[in-house]
């Protein structure tokens, strides 16, 4: 039995880890010519950590990013309005949250696979299935032939949009800029993550390396809007003017021309992943907003569950069923939690009172939901 699995980012290259482990098949295809250092920064909170940990790649995970000790909601005073202690999750599960530069990521996943089942510069066009065989059509004219096809090929899924091409992506109403600073943050800083609440607009801070800090600022706006590069800077600065330091030392450590705008969307969650020999998983799946930080997690999960449950099943669609009943239900309450998570960011009236009510929710009630969110199912 031999899978294609489509797609090169962290959900494909942990897909093919895992059935590196466990002795399955496989080819990887990746549309880039190259990895290249494209991104900013992403969380790779315990629930992806145990996974990594799995595949015996958790400690240069970690060596390459930063392990988080607190994750912090505050106000743009920086304020605290609700904080997660990782150490209770680390006591409970093992690992915390790890901060780290995405293509840093990519290039460990990347680096553990062999050279010869991973092929770059490969554009999916189409897929066909006929019997037991799925044809992958590539855009130079190639064609590739096996028993069945993992899709991890994004929001913006090439086999999605052909399976499902009702699937709809709903844009949320807010945009992301994204950057990594060089400089060095206060010690109080230095091991957490803190996004902080403005009024409809929120900045969000986590050290990825030494003297490196990633950032992240959202706003409301109108989808597909364009940024002048040249006063780019200065119009966040003066976004963000209301909001204590050190947001505009990082907006100002900055280089303009590597700051990244992107709409903040999700999938509407679909009525099945899998057509018969084909599954979607991470993105290409059940996209997701970033404001739960699970993501790019969730597609690890994919990649683990999917292993798992494709090494104890002869039959690729008995697998894909087994592996949506088993993934859904967890899944689509993430996706709906992190809309409604945006929502309850940037709400129009009564911020004092959302900002008190959130204080009062006790650590107890806010770590056993954490410690549900990331435990994952162990196999024997």
């Amino acid at each position: 039995m031999k899978f294609t699995i489509v797609g090169g980012g962290i959900s494909g290259l942990t897909t093919a880890l895992a059935f590196e482990k466990l002795g399955v098949e496989y080819e990887l295809y990746e549309a880039a010519p190259a990895l290249n250092e494209l991104g900013a920064g992403i969380w790779m909170a315990s629930n992806a950590m145990q996974v990594f940990g799995w595949l015996g790649i958790a400690d240069e995970v970690q060596g390459q990013g930063m392990s988080l000790e607190h994750v912090e909601v505050a106000d743009q005073s920086f304020r605290t309005i609700n904080t997660t202690d990782q150490q209770i999750i680390v006591d409970a599960l093992g690992y915390s949250i790890v901060s780290i530069h995405r293509a840093r990521l990519q290039k460990i996943l990347f680096n553990q696979l062999p050279a010869e089942k991973i092929h770059l510069g490969m554009a999916l066009e189409s897929i066909d299935q006929e019997d037991e065989k799925v044809t992958a059509n590539f855009k130079d004219g190639s064609t590739v032939i096996s028993n069945a096809l993992i899709a991890a090929d994004g929001i913006h899924s090439v086999v999605r949009n052909q399976l499902f091409p009702h699937s709809v992506l709903r844009y949320s109403g807010q945009t992301c800029w994204r950057g990594i600073a060089k400089l060095e943050l206060p010690e109080k800083l230095s091991r957490s993550c803190v996004e902080t609440w403005g009024n409809r607009v929120r900045f969000g801070i986590s050290v990825i390396g030494e003297n490196e800090v990633y950032w992240f600022a959202v706003a409301e706006a109108a989808s597909g809007g364009k940024d002048n590069q040249k006063n780019l800077k200065s119009k966040l600065k003066q976004m963000f003017k209301d909001f204590a330091e050190p947001v505009q030392s990082i907006l100002e450590a900055t280089p303009s021309e590597k700051i990244i705008r992107s709409d903040i969307s999700d999938l509407k969650p679909l009525d099945a992943w899998s057509d018969r020999r084909v599954v979607l998983i991470g993105d290409a799946g059940h996209a997701t907003t970033p404001n739960m930080g699970q993501g790019g997690a969730q597609g690890v999960e994919d990649a683990y569950y999917l292993g798992q449950i494709i090494k104890r099943e002869s039959d690729p669609v008995r697998s894909f069923q087994i592996f949506e009943k088993t993934r859904k239900k967890k899944v689509n309450q993430i996706v709906s939690g992190s809309r409604n998570v945006g929502r309850l960011a940037h709400i129009e009236y009564g911020r004092s009172i959302r900002n008190f009510l959130m204080r009062m929710v006790p650590p107890a009630m806010t770590n056993r939901q954490m410690i549900k969110l990331y435990s994952i199912q162990e196999f024997e």
